[in-house]
């Protein structure tokens, strides 16, 4: 039966959300339902991922008046959203982003589709107040669902949030990963081609500790002279860390190629793929480096790896602990290790099947009943 599906998101910028929401957009717009898709970001920011052409753009707009003034034009938003809602007369909402989910749960207040929020950090909220808690309980009581992307997620909440239905839907992987609208860069014009690589990939932050993972290859470099670590991504941490590969002196070894939008090539090149986050939500990036059948190794960190890799079978798992010299001690083992090498990249292309857009969207198909 034909739905009408309202999503609601902050703008359609990069981001897994995002890239999660326009699968969505796509895919139900494709097979005959009504979808509109509501932007709560008023100001302009750039449509990174593509949207068939039937799914119906909507934007919540600042106040006409006293803009400037914050609670007026939070209540004016909020107001703007509930008449956007109200004017599709949808079958069912679904929200992404915590901010975004109590603006959708507050403006729908006596509307009596149903709410889907979806909730992608850990903890849980943990981009809201938290002196709020008790108010975001309350408020969240005529949520009809919550979606999170990992087990520890679903077990935070029923906990915590024991009204609440809450459901595991993890992000889809898609392979192949299409070209996106960045710059492309071929990795022969920044590595060799008698040169291995270790690749990791994400925005140079501090919690994605690319510092531990160059302090790891150190560790490496004159015992394998024919491997070098590519890092992409931008971010505020790219002086410092360029900076600390010229007082290693390893400038020579270590690339900052910086965002690319060709990175199926750069899996293609690598021959090992890192994860060295502290703190991660579900890392698409990991899932893609698995789909395309690199050996991985991740940080057991609270959320995300774990959900994806199965320590030994398809990737290894290192206690964050243990730093970078538990980084460096699994990137030895699989380089010395040919055939671990060949049964993980094996075994992590069966994720390719488990994550397939197809089996994700059947999941969420049975949740809204389609």
């Amino acid at each position: 039966m034909k739905k009408n599906i309202v999503i609601i998101v902050s703008a359609m910028n990069m981001g897994g959300a995002q890239r999660v929401v326009s699968i969505l957009c796509n895919y139900w717009s494709q097979h005959g339902h009504n979808v509109t898709l509501i932007s709560t970001f008023s100001g302009d920011k750039e449509q990174y991922y593509k949207l068939n052409k039937n799914v119906a753009l909507e934007k919540v707009t600042d106040s006409p008046v006293l803009s400037k003034i914050k609670v007026w034009n939070l209540i004016w938003k909020l107001i703007n959203l509930r008449k956007l809602i109200k004017n599709q007369n949808p079958d069912v909402v679904i929200s992404f982003l915590a901010r975004v989910n109590v603006a959708s749960a507050l403006s729908m207040i006596g509307i009596k589709s149903p709410l889907i929020i979806c909730e992608r950090t850990w903890p849980p909220f943990a981009s809201l107040n938290n002196k709020f808690l008790k108010i975001y309980k309350i408020l969240f009581r005529s949520v009809d669902r919550i979606i999170v992307q990992t087990v520890k997620s679903k077990d935070w909440l029923t906990h915590n949030f024991p009204s609440n239905d809450v459901n595991v839907i993890p992000n889809p992987a898609v392979y192949p990963v299409p070209l996106s609208n960045e710059r492309s860069i071929q990795p022969n014009a920044i590595i060799s081609q008698n040169k291995k690589v270790i690749l990791a990939s994400g925005r140079l932050h501090k919690y994605k500790q690319f510092d531990l993972l160059i302090k790891a290859f150190l560790n490496l470099k004159e015992k394998y002279l024919d491997w070098d670590l590519v890092i992409l991504g931008n971010g505020e941490e790219r002086d410092n860390l360029n900076h600390m590969t010229r007082n290693f002196g390893i400038t020579d070894r270590v690339h900052f190629p910086g965002s690319v939008g060709n990175i199926s090539e750069w899996y293609e090149r690598a021959d090992l793929f890192v994860l060295s986050s502290i703190v991660e939500g579900f890392p698409n990036v990991l899932l893609e480096a698995l789909t395309y059948g690199l050996p991985c190794i991740s940080f057991d960190c609270n959320t995300g790896p774990r959900d994806i890799i199965q320590d030994g079978f398809n990737g290894i798992l290192v206690d964050p602990n243990e730093k970078e010299l538990g980084l460096s001690n699994a990137i030895d083992k699989i380089i010395v290790n040919q055939e671990l090498r060949l049964n993980l990249s094996k075994n992590s292309i069966l994720l390719r099947k488990k994550y397939s857009i197809s089996n994700i969207i059947q999941k969420w198909n049975n949740i809204l009943d389609i």
